[in-house]
């Protein structure tokens, strides 16, 4: 029988046994149909995963038996901090389930000068669903931890999230002569916080402002990328890079 992991928030253990109720009692009862004996992985999002097996079901309340712990491989690739223009519609969707599946650590929604999404309260609902979307794609992808999902954040307060990176990189599209290749083989150790602008491009005097606070301009080649291509194509060359050292 498939094992399958679930992610629960604010985890609590006792005595080896964990107690679910509520949605997570109904996702592994009603959903995923499981009952007394079977497996079920418990990731707290920390970088622990609990080996469980179902120890005994009530109306509303689920006991798990924790067999042991395992805490999460050391990762060689370095955590990527991604701050991205929000788009329109399942495409901001697809890019966050996709950025989450190449192991991005840190999704910021930045709000550019040319950003056509409004962040006001109809994005809030769409937060909620950004956050449902990154556990089940931590999930199905098999990570040990949840990336952090921050509130959207206007472009000029992104750096008191990103004040111990070192690596900045800008993907600008009228950058022609410093490529990913060339930022990469000069990156220093850490994370790295990647910016990428809306459809409509960055303007050159928040390019100014980056540049100005250690943002690096590099371009991906001669090819326009849309921007929810951009952050999946960066994350795929820094997961290249890391698994070939």
């Amino acid at each position: 029988m498939e094992i399958r992991r679930v992610f629960v928030d604010k985890l609590k253990i006792k005595n080896g046994m964990v107690l679910l109720t509520g949605p997570m009692y109904k996702y592994i009862v009603t959903v995923l149909r499981k009952g007394t004996g079977d497996r079920v992985d418990i990731l707290d999002g920390k970088g622990y995963l609990y080996r469980c097996t179902i120890n005994g079901i009530k109306s509303r309340e689920l006991y798990l038996k924790v067999l042991d712990a395992i805490h999460r491989p050391q990762d060689k690739k370095p955590g990527v901090v991604l701050c991205v223009s929000p788009i329109k519609g399942p495409r901001m969707d697809w890019l966050i389930e996709k950025a989450t599946e190449l192991g991005v650590e840190t999704i910021i929604p930045t709000v550019f000068q040319r950003t056509i999404v409004k962040c006001e309260d109809a994005e809030k609902a769409k937060y909620g669903r950004w956050k449902r979307i990154i556990i089940e794609a931590s999930r199905q992808s098999g990570r040990f931890t949840i990336p952090e999902l921050m509130a959207p954040t206007p472009l000029r307060e992104i750096l008191s999230h990103i004040k111990d990176i070192k690596n900045r990189w800008i993907l600008y599209e009228k950058e022609k002569a410093t490529t990913i290749h060339h930022i990469i083989t000069k990156q220093k150790r850490g994370r790295i916080c990647v910016v990428i602008g809306p459809e409509g491009g960055i303007d050159d005097m928040e390019i100014q402002w980056l540049s100005h606070h250690g943002f690096v301009t590099c371009t991906l080649g001669e090819n326009i990328f849309r921007t929810e291509t951009t952050p999946l194509v960066i994350l795929s060359i820094i997961l290249y890079e890391s698994i070939r050292k």
